[in-house]
């Protein structure tokens, strides 16, 4: 079986693709990854559109597509997985691609809630799917999620190909370039934390900001913790986006930020979107 896989660049991204080879071990002859976001979807989606009849299913995973990219990629042998709210609302506009969309702790944990009977997983590969999820849900509860998403972060481009190889059996314990690629990520983090920490409301809950341009969940976590605010957000001068989390006790749906502020979606711990005109004349009054 020949697999056509967009997924998104993360990761949750990397580790739902790996889920995929999984899933079809003992049929697959050919694997081709496409590590891209929602705003290239559609390029990279045209990259391949003379050569889509050549595979046998084309994935589209981890990615919170709008009605103009739905419209693009329905296709008869597209699957769609994602777990953002955003998209699980307009799930009901796909009319040919099978669509596996619903709000979920993360992608790769919906894949395995739908498909994990059907791989029959190792030991190794239950933890590193747990994992994964335990840091896109931003739960925390395992150190090794932290580091496993350091690790990646370190990675050349194409950095899921590399982790699909990598961790292809599951979790294991880490190289020694692999522990120095931890440490590098975490010297990176604290440079970020040099930049100035903006505070504001925003409906009543107490906002901290940040410019920086590495380690977003980290930073955005750090200076929501550190200064005891419900909403952190980053923005990102260097791609002009903007990323929203929210704190593990607040309920918050930084998701509806994400989508009225700056066009873009997520869940509703953690979202994103553009830098938009909108956005800034809302953050002027921050401190």
């Amino acid at each position: 079986m020949k697999l056509l896989i967009f997924t998104d660049y993360d990761l949750d991204g990397a580790g739902s693709a790996l889920f995929i080879k999984w899933l079809y071990k003992d049929k697959l002859t050919d694997l081709t990854v496409v590590e891209t976001t929602e705003g290239t979807l559609v390029n990279e989606f045209r990259n391949y559109e003379h050569t889509l009849d050549h595979f046998d299913k084309v994935f589209i995973l981890d990615l919170d597509l709008n009605q103009e990219q739905i419209a693009y990629v329905d296709r008869s042998n597209v699957v769609v997985v994602d777990h953002h709210t955003p998209h699980a609302r307009n799930k009901h506009l796909y009319k040919k691609a099978k669509a596996v969309i619903q709000e979920f702790s993360s992608c790769i944990n919906l894949l395995y809630s739908k498909f994990g009977s059907a791989v029959n997983l190792t030991d190794p590969q239950e933890e590193l799917v747990k994992y994964i999820d335990d840091y896109d849900s931003y739960i925390l509860k395992h150190k090794d999620s932290l580091k496993l998403n350091a690790i990646y972060r370190t990675y050349n481009n194409p950095k899921t190909l590399k982790f699909i190889e990598a961790f292809g059996d599951g979790f294991r314990p880490y190289s020694v370039l692999e522990k120095n690629g931890i440490k590098l990520f975490i010297n990176k983090f604290k440079e970020q934390l040099n930049n100035q920490v903006f505070t504001g409301t925003i409906k009543n809950y107490k906002t901290v900001s940040i410019f920086a341009n590495y380690a977003i969940s980290e930073v955005a976590h750090y200076i929501i913790s550190k200064n005891n605010a419900d909403i952190g957000i980053v923005i990102n001068l260097d791609t002009k986006t903007v990323s929203f989390r929210r704190s593990k006790t607040s309920e918050v749906d930084v998701s509806v930020l994400a989508e009225t502020l700056c066009g873009g979606g997520g869940s509703p711990a953690a979202a994103g979107g553009s830098l938009t005109d909108q956005f800034a004349n809302l953050t002027k009054n921050f401190k």
